[in-house]
């Protein structure tokens, strides 16, 4: 097992023996917000309006004329082009009783992708019981990384290290922020990344408080703080770093790059399997309390590559498992003075976690 689609393949399999456990005849994946992300570590495409899996036979996902010729290209799965778009409801509900037998039969959605007016539409033509699998089936296929899957994983988060490095080495009085990002995204495409999973983030000066900012035309000068946050994908793996950088010399800013910089140390030096992850979100909130900073207002991590799961929050409900892979991205925003966020990259290990972004947090 070597490349994505094996994975793919592998996930079909896990998934489809966690539908005959669960008694779910057919499953129905819509589009929706992060159902893209789901298609590819299915079926190794991201296009597609509804992937269909039954339980036995075989899936096939929906697709619009105008993504027809490239998903039939990327995917292993059949492929059925959707002439009529006012039709793909009706599609989906051939497709589904097609595939159920007598009874009451279970068919698992992704609730959370239905209007209620689609909701409805199924419910009255569908033979069987709509479950929603947003919280339960989903997350434990989508969880993280099979053992061999990790390779793609560091090899696109080596292209974050390099676009961060990139980043630094262009920083300078007088070079203004857009020019920052597009240093570091010309390095990142030029050495493997196809595509950023966001744009690029570069903000400096009291826009560094900003939690999500944007590359403007500020001029960098001396003092400045510059966040440079940055994600580039590599065959449907996605990184996300960010460092944060202090143009000269200054005490305050260097005491709050200091004080993230324990933060994140401390989350790092806790995490293996059987941690809960709202307990790691409170860890890195007490040293940065204790460091005299404010509360930050944001979660402490998120899932990458288009998993589901962990997310690291006050409210979390995650306990990590060997193979997922998060964010780590504690920070602190003064408004009016500046900012700063620290982010690492980590898969959770056998006995406790493998680093994978890997540039120096404090130069």
């Amino acid at each position: 097992m070597s490349e994505p689609v094996d994975f793919c393949r592998k996930r079909m399999g896990h998934l489809r023996r966690l539908m005959e456990e669960r008694e779910v005849e057919v499953l129905c994946l819509l589009r929706g917000s992060r159902t893209g992300s789901l298609y590819k570590r299915l079926a190794d495409t991201t296009s597609g309006q509804a992937l269909l899996i039954p339980r036995d036979g075989h899936p096939c996902i929906l697709c619009y004329p105008v993504n027809y010729e490239s998903t039939k290209d990327e995917s292993w799965i059949r492929v059925r082009k959707m002439e009529d778009r006012e039709k793909i409801n009706e599609e989906i509900v051939k497709f589904i009783n097609e595939h159920v037998e007598g009874g009451t039969p279970k068919i698992g959605i992704n609730m959370d992708a239905l209007t209620y007016k689609r909701y409805s539409y199924f419910k009255e033509r569908l033979k069987g019981q709509l479950v929603d699998v947003s919280q339960t089936l989903l997350p434990e296929v989508f969880y993280g990384l099979y053992p061999e899957e990790v390779r793609f994983q560091r090899e696109v988060s080596r292209l974050a290290d390099i676009a961060i490095a990139a980043a630094r080495e262009s920083i300078a009085p007088g070079m203004r922020e857009y020019e920052i990002a597009a240093e570091a995204n010309y390095a990142m495409m030029r050495r493997g990344a196809e595509m950023q999973s966001f744009p690029t983030i570069v903000s400096s000066g009291e826009r560094s408080a900003y939690c999500h900012g944007w590359p403007g035309d500020r001029t960098l000068k001396e003092g400045d703080l510059i966040i440079v946050d940055l994600g580039p994908m590599k065959q449907g793996y996605a990184a996300d770093e960010t460092r944060t950088f202090l143009l000269g010399r200054d005490e305050k800013k260097e005491k709050m790059l200091a004080a993230v910089d324990r933060a994140v140390e401390a989350v790092l030096n806790s995490i293996k399997p059987g941690v809960s992850c709202r307990d790691l979100d409170a860890i890195s909130r007490r040293v940065l309390r204790e460091e005299g900073f404010p509360d930050y207002p944001h979660s402490l991590g998120h899932p990458l590559s288009g998993f589901l799961v962990p997310i690291l929050s006050k409210r979390s409900g995650d306990v990590l498992r060997e193979g997922m892979v998060f964010t780590v991205e504690p920070g602190i925003y003064l408004p009016g003075y500046g900012g700063v966020r620290l982010e690492e990259n980590v898969v959770v290990t056998e006995y406790g976690y493998e680093p994978l972004t890997k540039s120096p947090r404090l130069t």
